[in-house]
């Protein structure tokens, strides 16, 4: 109502001015909002951003680098807390199998034992704690020269899969590994270890069933049905990964699995 009594020159100034008030109303709540500090991130959220960054394979191995960052802010807000030490063991475990130098390698293999010990000093009955640390232990062994290797390395390592297992019988990675490792140990060797060869096939076996589409677990259990002359199960299981549209993980699948599977299956006498 007041403007159409206004003349049009002052409606005109009435219109700017108002406009203008407008605007600083908007700047300065603006101001007030950037000056406000945002929450900081909570232990919880980190771990979670961090676990989207570890499945993201296409920006393999800068996603896994960043994840373990925020792994690693997470540690020091609840030094406690055992989740983000498995996860840092975890992502320290990928890395080491995704450079090819060897010195990077036991690096990241070593972090990763250090990071497994630490998260059962925090959670003693962790399945996944005491197969990161055999796992991550065991790639560092295998990367030393024989006379750096205790003798008793074995015996340790059997030690923590057991326990992975007694806390989680279906674990499919503790299985796996448990199977190699009396699959493999020379026979001299052998006498560290309390498993026996003969239980090698139902540990791999587990493996696959608990992880179907694990196309490690399942190449290497084609390969001990080749090598103990069973090429009809070695066949169904390279199949197997060949068929595989859900592996649990993929780049690995394309570049390493898949090829080998083709490799064993071009071995094998025809049916």
């Amino acid at each position: 109502m007041l403007r159409r009594v206004l003349p049009p020159i002052f409606r005109d100034l009435w219109l700017t001015v108002t406009l203008q008030a407008a605007v600083a109303f908007i700047m300065w709540i603006a101001a007030i909002a950037a000056s406000s500090p945002l929450p900081a991130p909570t232990m919880q959220e980190l771990v979670e951003h961090g676990d989207r960054l570890r499945h993201d394979e296409e920006k393999f191995p800068q996603s896994l680098e960043e994840a373990l960052s925020l792994y690693r802010q997470a540690s020091a807000m609840q030094p406690g807390a055992a989740a983000p030490y498995i996860r840092i063991a975890e992502v320290c475990l990928a890395l080491g199998d995704g450079v090819k130098e060897k010195d990077k390698s036991l690096a990241w293999y070593r972090q990763g034992e250090h990071a497994a010990e630490e998260a059962i000093q925090h959670q003693e009955k962790s399945a996944d704690a005491h197969f990161l640390l055999a796992a991550n232990r065991g790639k560092v062994v295998n990367l030393l020269p024989f006379w750096k290797v205790s003798p008793t390395i074995l015996a340790d390592l059997e030690k923590h899969l057991q326990q992975a297992l007694a806390l989680e019988p279906s674990h499919a990675r503790a299985n796996h590994m448990m199977g190699m490792v009396l699959y493999r140990t020379p026979g001299p060797l052998r006498l560290m270890l309390t498993g026996k060869r003969e239980q090698v096939e139902g540990f791999l076996l587990r493996s696959v069933e608990s992880d179907p589409s694990d196309a490690d677990a399942r190449l290497d259990l084609a390969q001990f049905y080749k090598e103990t002359g069973r090429p009809a199960q070695a066949r169904t299981h390279a199949e197997a990964i060949l068929a595989m549209h859900d592996s649990s993980s993929s780049r690995a699948w394309i570049e390493q699995y898949r090829p080998a599977a083709e490799q064993l299956l071009k071995s094998l006498p025809t049916p």
